[in-house]
């Protein structure tokens, strides 16, 4: 079988290709025998390579290297070169090898774990907090609901007080040392209370924080 090879880069695997058994080696010989030599088992390797590409195209050896069940071959076809390796008792040709132990730790290494992400708003309620700001609220106040809702779920990020105590249904201990009259109301960085609802933009004013 011929195999064309233009003048591109073409990896030794996809020179081989053609002759591949099971898509992982080539097997180029059915006798039985020793190991060989390094040098007996390049020449080997490359007489075979030579064997399935354009006549005027050779493979050339660069090294070869003992690898311990396997003899690795640095080849160069044209002016590029490519690894490949081959049994050392010459029955198979392997195109290209996989480190099965680093391949086998990268897959029992525990992932990293993710950064939280957040969104420009998580940063914005956790400028608040860092402000000293709080929201005085009640689970039963519609105006306190409205601000809930402009924060959704960054709300966990703002120091969030319930004003009614849920055992007694009366103001909570917080909110009466606070002196806190009526919900919603903002504990703003300087200290004063103000009451009422707020827009985002409202409270981007009063405390410096960016909002984006």
């Amino acid at each position: 079988m011929t195999i064309n090879l233009n003048k591109n880069l073409i990896p030794i695997a996809i020179i081989i290709a053609g002759a591949l058994i099971a898509g992982a080696f080539v097997y180029i010989n059915q006798e039985g025998g020793g190991a060989l030599s390094p040098q007996e088992a390049a020449e080997k390797a490359i007489a075979f390579i030579n064997q399935t590409i354009e006549e005027d195209v050779t493979a050339s050896l660069v090294s070869i290297t003992d690898e311990g069940e396997i003899y690795k071959i640095r080849l160069k076809i044209q002016d590029t070169e490519y690894d490949s390796f081959i049994t050392k008792d010459g029955k198979f040709v392997f195109p290209y090898g996989f480190n099965l132990e680093e391949q086998t730790q990268e897959e029992t290494t525990p992932a990293e774990t993710e950064t939280p992400s957040y969104t420009s708003l998580d940063y914005f309620a956790q400028c608040l907090t860092e402000k000293k700001m709080k929201f005085y609220s009640s689970k039963n106040c519609p105006w306190c609901d409205k601000e809930k809702e402009l924060f959704g779920d960054s709300l966990q990020y703002v120091t969030y007080i319930e004003c009614v105590d849920e055992t007694t249904g009366g103001w909570a201990k917080e909110c009466q040392e606070a002196e806190i009259e009526s919900v919603p109301t903002w504990q703003l960085p300087d200290g004063k209370m103000e009451s009422g609802f707020k827009t985002l933009e409202q409270l981007a004013e009063v405390s410096g924080c960016p909002l984006q």
